[in-house]
């Protein structure tokens, strides 16, 4: 739970906090044993989603609970509200879409700006602080003078003893980083520093009775931690020491808020990094089999219940430390995968409704896991909305979501664009920043904005974010040559209001991608303003470095399915095997990267009804000698049956089929290959 239970909290005397900034505190090992890495061969594909099914999901949660928020009986302000308030403004972020922003600046004008700190919330009421120092760097509707003045308070007035259960740290610990980095004073990163520490090797408080002969709430050879001090070297009726799903989820995730808010190259986020990194490492192993971790970390089946906000804090912060290359993506992108899975299959249900959370709390307890609140809300009433899936949980859904979708990230991301016609200030780059606080701006219909991706590749889903969520009447065209254009969106006679993610008929072979907006609905302007323009594959924005490259196979059924068939970005066209392939004479497909790379992934599309069955991916750096780099058994699909590799040096990539779908020879779409 975020609110402590603090009742009998006695008031104490800050500490002197010193000015100097004195570095990351001297830390134990947080990693107990080194991070296990994934080895070769991998073993089985990975289902990667789609960046429009990521939106999807997230947004479908979102809408569902968003009327909701002005019907609360609880404190607005609040750390559950809060955490919701973080969800939804990183959905913004992500998604684009105005209501978002909108719902979470409505949030804050509601509380007046306000934290509801005392002496026992604190620092769970600082949490409101760090989403109004967030929505300020979107809005100017947001204000900050409440935040400031709190932590100009805290930094002398609040004694380390108040951090003395783990989700103070999620509650309190980035808004120390925020402090400092808006008045400059070390002095916060010091007291951040500080309570970490405090937290993670004391903990001791007179608010609970702590009889444990250990101190401190982490555990250094589970790399878990303890919620409070009650439960230090606790065993449940079981004999298991008793680690809480949220409340380790709570602290994963502030690793991930407080690396990412620190300034570039601090030496401090070492400290911060390693704990992150070590709680992965550990808590992967406790995942289950449809992806959720339980209440009971390392007693599941005492609530063998799927636990939703826990499962949503730790794939937040897994998702965080894959995009960022904290963790590394080959062991921790299936880990992410399987959790997102689990989040949408197993907790999101089709209204919406966000199940699978268990209330507040400070231990393993039961979650609530029908199919909708056992009230409905309505126009005036909430019902049990709040009460059977908690703000905190379905902000825990959010948050995961938004950091999904930032991994199947665009492709025209940072791509060089042109445009017919720019307003100084808002130039046509500012359309493929990912930044969605900037936006490209020009006087007059129709313009045009036209991104090359660098290089032809797959293109499924086209996303448009308009400034103030307008209904611009517009078409998106792509080209392979930049000379011959096919309409793959029109809108230009159905317009609508808001962020547009349009999935295409078939996907297609584009290097260039133009918009034309030719007019908008609903309101005067003569203004065509985008906020961002994003294209995306179905995972992997970067170029396939087996795109046209050389590609032989051990046997070509026709002149029309040759092998290079398999390496031009096309689900037309296909290579075909003349013979049949088995385990004794297998059927190769290779292609010749032309220069020594870094593989990470590869992908394979296969013909329905004649696809490879059982393969074998091999790696060379001399053409000669060959690695056996991953295996499967491929599903009777289309795909992309996706691989996720630890880093390979390879110049060469061979899919080796062993068995295939059908009657025939196999036949292969594409073989694409990632890295760098």
């Amino acid at each position: 739970m975020g609110l402590a239970v603090v009742a009998l909290l006695a008031a104490g005397t800050a500490p002197a906090v010193a000015t100097p900034d004195p570095g990351p505190p001297d830390a134990p090992a947080t990693t107990g044993a080194a991070p296990t890495a994934v080895t070769l061969p991998v073993v089985g594909t990975l289902d990667v989603p789609t960046h429009a099914a990521v939106l999807e999901a997230t947004r479908r949660a979102a809408d569902y609970y968003a009327p909701t928020w002005p019907l609360t009986t609880v404190t607005r302000n609040g750390w559950s509200w809060a955490t919701y308030a973080d969800g939804g403004t990183r959905l913004f972020t992500t998604a684009g879409d105005q209501r978002y922003l909108e719902q979470a600046v409505a949030w804050g004008t509601r509380s007046s700006w306000a934290l509801p700190c005392s002496t026992t919330l604190n620092p769970d009421c600082v949490k409101a602080g760090q989403v109004y120092v967030d929505l300020a760097a979107l809005d100017p509707r947001a204000s900050l003078t409440a935040f400031d003045a709190q932590m100009t308070r805290d930094l002398t007035g609040l004694p380390l003893s108040q951090y003395y259960w783990v989700d103070a740290l999620y509650m309190g610990l980035p808004a120390w980083v925020h402090a400092a980095r808006r008045t400059g004073d070390p002095a916060y990163l010091a007291k951040l520093d500080a309570l970490f520490a405090h937290v993670r090797d004391d903990g001791w408080t007179t608010v609970f009775p702590c009889t444990a002969t250990q101190r401190g709430l982490y555990d250094a050879a589970e790399r878990l931690w303890y919620r409070d001090c009650r439960y230090v070297g606790t065993r449940d009726a079981s004999g298991s020491e008793v680690f809480w799903g949220r409340g380790n989820g709570w602290v994963v995730a502030a690793m991930a808020q407080v690396l990412e808010t620190l300034p570039p190259g601090d030496p401090r986020a070492a400290t911060y990094r390693d704990m992150l990194v070590g709680m992965a490492d550990r808590l992967r192993t406790l995942q289950g089999s449809d992806g959720m971790w339980r209440p009971s970390l390392t007693n599941p089946s005492a609530f063998p219940q799927p636990e939703t906000s826990a499962t949503g804090l730790i794939a937040y912060a897994i998702g965080y430390g894959v995009r960022t290359g904290v963790l590394d993506r080959a062991t921790y992108l299936p880990v992410l995968v399987k959790a997102w899975r689990g989040l949408t299959t197993v907790a999101l249900r089709p209204s919406g409704f966000v199940s699978g959370c268990q209330y507040v709390g400070f231990a393993p307890a039961t979650p609530y896991t029908a199919a909708a609140p056992r009230t409905a809300p309505t126009a005036t009433s909430a019902g049990t909305l709040h009460v059977d899936s908690p703000p905190f949980c379905v902000g825990a859904f959010l948050l995961a979501g938004s950091e999904m979708a930032r991994l199947t990230g665009a492709a025209s991301t940072g791509r060089p664009v042109t445009a017919t016609a720019q307003q100084t200030g808002n130039e046509a780059p500012r359309a493929v920043d990912g930044d969605m606080t900037t936006r490209w701006s020009a006087s007059g219909f129709p313009k045009s904005l036209t991104v090359d991706l660098g290089a032809a590749q797959r293109v499924s889903n086209v996303q448009l974010v308009p400034y103030a969520d307008r209904a611009y009447r517009y078409r998106v065209e792509t080209s392979v040559d930049g000379a011959t254009w096919a309409t793959v969106v029109d809108r230009t006679a159905t317009p609508v209001a808001g962020t547009t993610l349009d999935t295409l008929a078939a996907t297609v072979d584009a290097r260039y991608v133009r918009l034309t907006v030719t007019g908008v609905v609903g309101t005067t302007t003569s203004w065509v303003s985008i906020r961002e323009l994003s294209v995306h594959d179905r995972f992997d924005p970067r170029p396939n470095l087996a795109y046209l490259r050389p590609a032989t196979a051990t046997s070509t059924v026709s002149s029309g399915s040759k092998p290079a068939r398999a390496v031009d970005n096309s689900s037309a066209t296909s290579w075909g095997s003349l013979r049949r392939p088995t385990t004794t004479a297998p059927q190769d497909l290779t292609v010749d990267l032309g220069r020594s790379a870094t593989v990470d992934s590869v992908r394979v599309f296969s013909r329905v009804g004649s696809g490879p069955r059982d393969v074998v991916v091999l790696t060379s750096t001399n053409g000669t000698t060959w690695t056996t780099t991953a295996t499967a058994t491929l599903a009777a699909t289309e795909g992309p049956h996706t691989w996720v590799l630890p880093d390979v040096a390879a110049r060469w990539v061979r899919l080796r089929v062993t068995s295939a779908y059908g009657t025939g020879g196999v036949r292969v779409e594409e073989l694409e290959v990632y890295g760098r």
